[in-house]
């Protein structure tokens, strides 16, 4: 046997065949198919998605990657499979499976700190349906800000419909009525970014400005929705990419014969995604408005609170004391709060190195940054970084 047949007899030995695994999403999310394509990639994974027959019949691997949804149909297939499946959902908790999904509570939580930190005082929450998923995002913003002293406003159309058709003009018309009678200016929360749409039509029909009397807020981030309004969305980016991701490693550890987690897997949010419909804040003092435009617009410059008082036409004492009567924080707070708040972001969406972030942020030097990033983070940006996905 020669040297080179030897070589390619033992290659043989030592390759083993990918798991063979099947993705089967009762909705459709781009964001976790890519999630879990990137897990694939790095494990040798065969990936089958048809999404015409989500569990075809000549199908015959190694685990499932699902999301349930509400619907009995999916689950009636899969139940047949005698391989490991992991939920990304919790729709259906009677379905003892593990799962790995996005942090609701998180993503509610996330939502009231966005607002709060814009001074807002009246809110408002706003969903179509009363499923698990949109209930706990109320939860957790309607807690948050009522912790903060406030009261939420729930406009739930699954209770208040009555005998009306669950269609868009019904409910066209049943969000302008409800938005024109609250107090403004108002912090609206959303279940998803297509209940949001609806508010922001609401609105439009309604002459409500947005966001000046009404400032929206959506959950999903999906660009080609968000970006295609005459007055764009901001919304949560849910990490649904890391939800795919973490779901495989799950299904990964389970092949390997490892016991299934007791509870869910929760993957937080990443960040607010920030666009027009809350780029604003809920101030009714001019010259305090001008002076959060001024400190947001020059934030990266190394400006000092002298030339915010000239920038603005006020005494430090005058200016000082409108900030302490309307709004939330003193204006060198709110310099450091924005920079902060750019700094994180900076560190979430992009590859860029600390020290270069610290210029583009007004911090100046790496050491400036992680020092104030430690006291008011309570971590390093590096380690802020690895701990939320990137």
């Amino acid at each position: 046997m020669t040297n080179t047949t030897k070589r390619i007899q033992r290659n043989k030995t030592t390759v083993t065949p990918g798991r063979n695994i099947l993705l089967a999403l009762t909705w459709y999310y781009p964001k976790i198919h890519h999630g879990v394509a990137r897990f694939a990639r790095d494990h040798g994974w065969h990936i089958t998605a048809d999404f015409e027959d989500l569990v075809p019949s000549h199908w015959n691997g190694d685990g499932v990657l699902t999301l349930l949804g509400g619907g009995p149909d999916l689950w009636k297939r899969l139940r047949h499979c005698k391989v490991p499946i992991v939920d990304f959902a919790e729709s259906r908790p009677n379905i003892a499976l593990p799962r790995v999904t996005t942090d609701n509570v998180a993503i509610g939580k996330m939502a009231a700190g966005h607002f709060l930190d814009r001074g807002y005082h009246h809110f408002a929450y706003v969903q179509r349906r009363g499923l698990g998923v949109s209930s706990r995002r109320r939860e957790a913003f309607q807690s948050s800000v009522e912790s903060a002293g406030h009261r939420c406003e729930i406009l739930n159309w699954h209770q208040e419909r009555g005998k009306r058709n669950d269609t868009l003009d019904q409910r066209h018309r049943w969000l302008i009525r409800r938005l024109t009678s609250l107090p403004k200016p108002l912090a609206v929360f959303t279940s998803r970014d297509v209940e949001a749409v609806e508010v922001i039509e609401a609105c439009l029909a309604a002459q409500i400005e947005i966001p000046g009397e009404v400032a929206v807020l959506g959950v999903d981030n999906t660009e080609i929705i968000c970006e295609c309004l005459r007055v764009p969305l901001s919304s949560i980016e849910n990490n649904w990419e890391q939800v795919g991701y973490e779901g495989a490693a799950l299904l990964e550890r389970l092949l390997r014969g490892e016991s299934v987690p007791r509870e869910p897997i929760y993957v937080p949010p990443s960040f607010v995604v920030e666009r027009r419909s809350t780029d604003s804040h809920a101030v009714d003092h001019p010259k305090v408005v001008d002076a959060i435009r001024y400190l947001h617009e020059n934030a990266a410059k190394p400006i000092s609170m002298n030339q915010l008082f000239k920038a603005v036409g006020m005494s430090r004492s005058g200016l000082e004391k409108a900030f302490r009567e309307h709004y939330i924080r003193a204006p060198a707070e709110e310099l450091r709060h924005y920079r902060l708040t750019l700094a994180k972001k900076m560190l979430l969406e992009t590859d860029k190195k600390v020290n270069v972030i610290a210029q583009l942020t007004g911090f100046q030097t790496p050491h400036n940054l992680c020092r104030i990033f430690k006291q008011h983070v309570g971590t390093t940006p590096k380690q802020f970084r690895m701990t939320s996905g990137r």
